[in-house]
């Protein structure tokens, strides 16, 4: 009989050890006569007390008594004044709440642990204590109200800032935008949130913003630049942007940070055209640049005399040839950039092949001085220009030397003349190779290496035109750009993965400009057989061709 007695005691202290587990707490029966019943295991990592003290029959007044002794004693209320009690006191007090029907108390121990007392009598006079380690969920929460009191403390310094603030992710979706933008905007702040850029914007608008934005991404450089946009209620507004990546890898975000200046701007005597109020003339001066007081005042009239004229920059700093690429996209140019003297010979040698005429020549000053050599003997009016005094300077330097030269008739220098030849071969469709790159410069260096090679290609501007282009000419290897325009890289692999047979199945090589890992898994997970980096080199080019083709390289490249 004592044998079984012992059986049903064991398995009853099993089962209360596993609902300890269970809870993840210590557990603590005690009987109407204040004596232990069962105390789990776990509560001596809980609660500093000698382990004979948790055996059953121990008197509760003794157990907390150990519990005092060892500096592990607890208030009933942590949210009054901690008081200094005497051990009998503050264990009567104890005892006192273990008899109340039922008690939830939390404490801190230390600076960064908390213990939290569930604390039941049932009816038949049994007593149950639950205590748990909640640290670390203390921590989160702490943590998440700082947070939240961060995110609400800058959510009303934004919404009290007077000129508009919005904040992009790489999918040009708005995720914030304070009260100054909403009003700019002419939209309440839910009508923008969650909406793409081509909501908000002008098609037009939105395409160059994307083009700056992507450089943003990339480069993590600041960007400010001077605008003329259109308010959704109609009116014209002239502002100052100034746009900065913040961020993560993985999770960069672009802030645009806006100044309205459209009350500094008067209007001329048709009372369409604006120019600068006199007594404001410093501010835009300082604005888009303008420091001759005799140039003219009408950056409208400027820009429309400027505007389509071709201007290529030439710096091996990419901060200054970003800052540059900006200030001559506000003058509505036709521009294209390049870093080092091989690279410029490579160009005009191109452009004068083609026939294309180039009116202007921005050269930094701090490239290699063979570059301005290289600029005379194409005779090709130049522009040498300080990089440091770029924002001051180079606008109006420019408008003052494209009208000095007036352009050409349209008939003298027909637009597609300024596209790359596509090099496909008159006799079929059938190419070797296609190229699917938006860059003026890397479409080049595309050019000159394929045609040295002996390859037939052709070059895409853009993902849409890639995927039209590889259903029509069939090539045999298609070199992806991840960063293009309309579909990116990435998109249109995908979309010629999902379109081709299995027989016909192409080899698409991703082209990155860094090394990121999660830029190549995305090529791989796109659908894309391979990568290489910017620049592009012959060589690189040649392993690929040898690995994908079965087709001869001629080495005729120089």
């Amino acid at each position: 009989m004592n044998d079984l007695a012992s059986a049903d005691a064991n398995i009853q202290t099993a089962l209360l050890e596993v609902i300890s587990e269970g809870v993840s707490g210590g557990l603590l029966v005690y009987d109407k006569n204040d004596q232990i019943v069962f105390a789990s295991q776990h509560l001596l990592s809980l609660l500093p007390v000698p382990k004979g003290f948790l055996a059953p029959g121990t008197r509760l007044r003794d157990f907390l008594g150990a519990v005092y002794d060892s500096g592990g004693r607890f208030v009933a209320d942590s949210t009054s004044p901690r008081r200094m009690l005497s051990r009998e006191d503050w264990v009567a007090e104890q005892i006192a709440t273990l008899w109340k029907e039922r008690a939830d108390t939390l404490e801190r121990r230390g600076t960064d642990r908390w213990l939290s007392f569930t604390k039941r009598r049932l009816p038949s006079g049994y007593g149950v204590s639950v205590i748990r380690d909640v640290s670390d969920y203390k921590k989160r929460e702490e943590q998440w109200r700082a947070d939240m009191e961060r995110v609400q403390i800058t959510e009303e310094v934004l919404d009290h800032l007077p000129f508009p603030i919005t904040v992009k992710d790489r999918n040009s979706t708005f995720v914030a935008v304070n009260k100054a933008a909403s009003r700019f905007l002419g939209l309440p702040v839910e009508a923008v949130l969650g909406h793409k850029g081509s909501d908000i914007h002008s098609a037009k608008l939105e395409k160059r913003l994307d083009g700056i934005n992507r450089q943003l991404f990339d480069t993590g450089e600041p960007v400010q630049l001077a605008d003329r946009v259109t308010r959704p209620d109609g009116p014209d507004a002239i502002i100052i942007a100034n746009k900065y990546r913040i961020g993560k890898p993985g999770r960069y975000y672009i802030v645009t940070a806006m100044e309205d200046i459209t009350a500094l701007v008067g209007t001329g005597d048709d009372g369409r055209e604006p120019v600068l109020s006199k007594d404001r003339l410093q501010v835009m001066e300082a604005a888009f640049g303008r420091h001759e007081r005799d140039m003219p005042t009408d950056p409208a009239r400027d820009i429309a005399e400027v505007a389509g004229r071709k201007v290529l920059m030439v710096s091996a700093d990419a901060q200054v040839e970003a800052e540059a690429s900006n200030i001559l996209a506000t003058l509505r140019l036709d521009t294209s950039s390049v870093s080092t003297a091989a690279e410029l010979r490579l160009f005009l040698k191109f452009v004068k092949d083609s026939r294309i005429r180039m009116d202007l020549i921005v050269i930094d000053v701090a490239s290699d001085a063979e570059c301005m050599e290289i600029a005379r003997q194409h005779d090709i009016p130049t522009l040498a220009v300080n990089g440091l005094e770029m924002m001051q300077e180079l606008a109006s330097n420019v408008v003052h030397l494209l009208q000095q030269k007036p352009a050409e008739a349209a008939e003298n220098m027909p637009e597609e003349d300024w596209q790359i030849d596509t090099g496909v071969n008159a006799d079929g469709p059938v190419i070797d190779i296609l190229v699917a790159e938006d860059n003026e410069v890397n479409q080049i260096v595309f050019s000159q290496i394929l045609e040295g090679f002996g390859y037939r290609y052709a070059i895409a501007a853009d993902g849409e035109e890639a995927v039209r282009m590889w259903r029509e000419l069939s090539p045999r290897l298609i070199l992806m750009d991840v960063t293009l325009p309309k579909l990116n890289g990435f998109e249109a692999s995908a979309r010629i993965r999902s379109l081709e047979t299995i027989d016909g199945s192409i080899p698409i090589i991703g082209v990155l400009a860094h090394p990121f890992d999660r830029d190549r898994d995305e090529c791989f997970a796109a659908g894309m057989n391979d990568v290489i980096l910017k620049p592009i080199s012959p060589e690189a080019l040649e392993a690929v061709f040898q690995a994908y083709l079965d087709i001869p390289v001629k080495r005729s490249y120089a």
